[in-house]
């Protein structure tokens, strides 16, 4: 009888567990947005990539960079949610569209912010100091998307409808690994990034 009874009253301590365990999840609240402003730049053309700064100090303003047509722009987020441009960037070629943009630092420690599109041509930007602008070339038709890794700021992955990923370090501005050919994808590359440890690189496409 007793052998009976225990099992018995762990199950009902386990379903009352559960069932408490299902009501807190029932009742946790979802975060509330609400709309505080917007913004229409002058070139009046769609914007592709949007991408807030995670590296700036506690406490300090949101940033934030928007890329579309061959703009480049920063802004910053005031405490009311309002948005203040603080960097603006044209590029040279009028035909760029800029799809995709990223954030990261130097080995100084200085903010860049690393921006791609339709030329398949990357540019590197310092948003807040004098600093030279760099480019990278290799990729052979527009570039989709770029990510910085997680653990290493200087790697930045860059994506393309040249059916491969690349891999660039800024520090000494050289493309250390290719990622195509016969097991790569078969058309255009949309998307990739990195896992949080950075051992892993994810992307997806086109190819069927």
């Amino acid at each position: 009888m007793s052998e009976s009874i225990e099992p018995s009253s762990k199950r009902s301590k386990l379903e009352a567990g559960d069932k408490q365990w299902r009501g807190t999840k029932q009742r946790r609240q979802t975060p509330q947005y609400r709309f505080s402003s917007f913004v229409k730049e002058q070139h009046k053309k769609n914007l592709f990539g949007v991408a807030f700064n995670y590296h700036v100090a506690e406490g300090a303003p949101l940033v934030v960079a928007t890329v579309g047509s061959n703009r480049a722009t920063v802004y910053e987020c005031d405490g009311s949610g309002s948005l203040v441009a603080i960097r603006a960037y044209a590029d040279a070629e009028t035909d760029e569209d800029f799809y995709t943009c990223a954030w990261s630092y130097s080995s100084a420690g200085e903010m860049l912010l690393a921006v791609a599109g339709a030329r398949g041509i990357i540019r590197i930007i310092y948003p807040q100091c004098s600093l030279p602008d760099k480019t990278y070339t290799g990729h052979g038709n527009a570039i989709n998307e770029l990510k910085f890794h997680p653990i290493d700021p200087s790697l930045l992955l860059s994506v393309a409808k040249d059916h491969a990923l690349r891999l660039w370090n800024i520090e000494t501005d050289t493309c250390v690994a290719i990622f195509g050919g016969v097991d790569g994808h078969r058309d255009e590359v949309l998307s990739g990034d990195f896992d949080l440890t950075g051992s892993w690189i994810m992307s997806c496409g086109m190819d069927h």
